[in-house]
């Protein structure tokens, strides 16, 4: 059975439900990817991941690229 682990990122650049949606499907996108929650409000991105195909770093890579400059949240 594949592991899983949440990333919880900060996401630049969310300033409407529509740069929400285009974040999720992005990181929804991604191989090992499991589930994206994404808030505008809270200008974060939860990603449910298997950490064997994915790691933060891939998660934030793919942000940048689209326009989304991203960091992980340290708990």
């Amino acid at each position: 059975m594949n592991e899983t682990v949440t990333y919880m990122l900060s996401v630049r650049g969310l300033c409407c439900d529509r740069a929400e949606s285009a974040v999720r499907r992005i990181l929804e996108a991604l191989p090992g990817v499991h589930r994206a929650h994404v808030s505008v409000v809270a200008g974060r991105a939860v990603v449910d991941a298997d950490p064997a195909v994915v790691t933060a770093s891939v998660l934030a890579a793919a942000l940048a690229a689209a326009g989304y400059p991203a960091r992980l949240d340290v708990l």
